[in-house]
């Protein structure tokens, strides 16, 4: 697996100083968490998923979330169970039959509902369970977070194998303020006990603001609404310490077009206009990668996670000085200082992410790479 796989290797030189590298599901923690980068929803009664994960408009995706909580109706919960079981024993088979090339699966993940649905699911999947990275687990609250981790734990064991956990944090516990700091701290407890099994902690943007009766409009970036940034500060500043070893992932952009009508370089009120000027803010926040609803969004979030050489630069300085001086460095670039005491922990994620997601070109801009693939 790799970022932009869709992309030659020719065209890849074109644009990159440093090419995003091959991971697995077996990467280091934090960065695998880093590089699910646009993970996309696809609900659990679709037909045939698999077999569109291989299409060439989904080539760039890294992860996808196979959903059978909010994307399913009750009524057909027990169709979209055998569909997605099926689905993942289609994979099992046809790679013990050496019909398809395993490393070009996206990174797969169960979105179930409760810690029963969990192991029900489990027992369901049998040998298949090799076939996905983990589940996500939503509306994730203190009350219920470590049974789904205790449960968790115990599949592990049973199947010799490394799944991992990603919480939702969408309730309204955790958005109305008189109980969010209470909730938080909980669950931070939590989250830290079973750390080794958290790969991101994901937002709900869309349970939040219905707990408002709100819903965003296709022209504002969820940064507008101001209950909802003010709880995605408390978020970052409970999970995002330099201290701890947890990734947040992005709220969902629930607006697209189709993929014929790409607007972003032509109309900068468009939708895709608008979910690129998300992704820099999610960037600028401390967020790492995005749930994305249509393959459309792929390209533009997982673009906006390439580091400019320049900043390469500084994080690659700050780090090699390390041991011989923690004081000021010049850049490279002659326009900014480097401290290396307080800028060492934003260098050494700098270089998780380069690793992951490439370094451009001197006086080329991840805008001009977007341009260039959406074009092809």
């Amino acid at each position: 697996m790799r970022q932009f796989r869709g992309v030659s290797e020719k065209e890849i030189r074109q644009f990159f100083h440093i090419p995003p590298s091959d991971f697995s599901k077996n990467l280091e923690r934090k960065k695998l968490g880093m590089a699910m980068g646009a993970a996309l929803y696809l609900p659990g009664s679709m037909p045939n998923f698999t077999d569109k994960l291989s299409k060439n408009n989904l080539k760039n995706l890294t992860s996808a979330i196979i959903c059978l909580e909010d994307a399913v109706s009750d009524s057909e919960l027990l169709e979209a169970e055998l569909n997605v079981v099926n689905e993942l024993k289609l994979i099992e088979q046809n790679d013990q039959n050496s019909l398809i090339d395993i490393n070009n699966i996206p990174l797969l993940f169960i979105r179930i509902r409760t810690v029963q649905h969990l192991e029900k699911v489990v027992t369901l999947l049998g040998s298949a369970i090799q076939y996905i990275t983990g589940f996500v687990f939503p509306k994730c609250t203190s009350y219920n977070a470590k049974s789904f981790f205790l449960c968790l734990e115990s599949i592990n064991l049973q199947y010799s194998t490394h799944l991992y956990g990603l919480p939702i944090l969408e309730t309204k516990e955790i958005i109305y303020t008189e109980t969010r700091e209470q909730e938080l701290s909980k669950l931070y407890t939590v989250f830290k006990q079973f750390e080794d099994l958290v790969l991101t902690i994901r937002v709900g943007a869309t349970d939040f603001t219905s707990l408002f009766s709100q819903r965003r409009p296709g022209n504002r970036t969820i940064y507008e609404l101001l209950l909802i940034t003010n709880c995605f500060t408390d978020i970052l500043n409970k999970f995002n310490r330099k201290e701890d070893n947890f990734i947040v992932s992005g709220p969902v952009y629930e607006y697209f077009e189709s993929l014929d009508s790409f607007r972003l370089f032509t109309d900068v009120n468009s939708i895709e206009s608008i979910l690129w000027n998300e992704v820099q803010l999610d960037l600028l926040n401390g967020f790492y990668g995005k749930t994305c609803i249509h393959p459309s969004q792929i390209d533009i979030v997982n673009s906006g996670y390439i580091v400019p050489k320049e900043l390469f630069e500084d994080a690659c300085l700050i780090i090699e000085n390390k041991a011989e001086t923690n004081g000021v460095l010049r850049s490279s670039a002659k326009n900014k200082m480097n401290e290396v005491k307080p800028h060492y922990s934003w260098a050494m994620k700098i270089i998780a992410q380069a690793e992951i997601y490439g370094v451009l070109k001197e006086n080329v801009t991840s805008l001009d790479f977007l341009q260039y693939i959406k074009n092809l």
